[in-house]
């Protein structure tokens, strides 16, 4: 995001030798500017349409990229479930850090048909517990 894009670009010269890292901001023309270039490596996370294009305009110039591209995280709930609270509060919270644009965060829960009121009564209380009220707020 823009805000995380300016943060690091304060952030970075404060505590990094200006000579092994810079921060450029920008978007595709940018990015696009950038990948013409040889670098020692190419670190992108993000999607597979987009981790395509990065890898093969690396590969014009030889450089070695790794990719971290998003997929998906299926949580599965089942019968025997030990303890729902603790699952419920598990998922939230790993589907809420960083507003959930982490790349394990859950994508949705397979649970077991006997356990999903359960589930969902807890699922409820967790984002509230941590959230408040009104969460739409927090």
């Amino acid at each position: 995001t823009p805000t995380v894009s300016s943060l690091f670009a304060k952030l970075i010269p404060q505590y990094f030798d200006a000579s092994a890292f810079s921060v450029v901001e920008g978007g595709v023309s940018e990015t696009t500017s950038l990948l013409k270039h040889p670098w020692g490596l190419v670190f992108f996370t993000g999607s597979t349409r987009v981790g395509k294009i990065v890898s093969a305009r690396a590969a014009e110039t030889l450089t070695p990229v790794i990719l971290e591209l998003g997929g998906k995280s299926p949580t599965y709930i089942a019968k025997d479930c030990p303890n729902m609270k603790v699952v419920a509060d598990r998922i939230i919270w790993g589907k809420t850090t960083n507003a959930g644009q982490t790349c394990v965060a859950p994508d949705y829960v397979l649970c077991h048909v006997d356990v999903l009121d359960q589930f969902v009564k807890q699922a409820i209380a967790s984002l509230q517990r941590m959230f408040g009220e009104h969460v739409q707020n927090a």
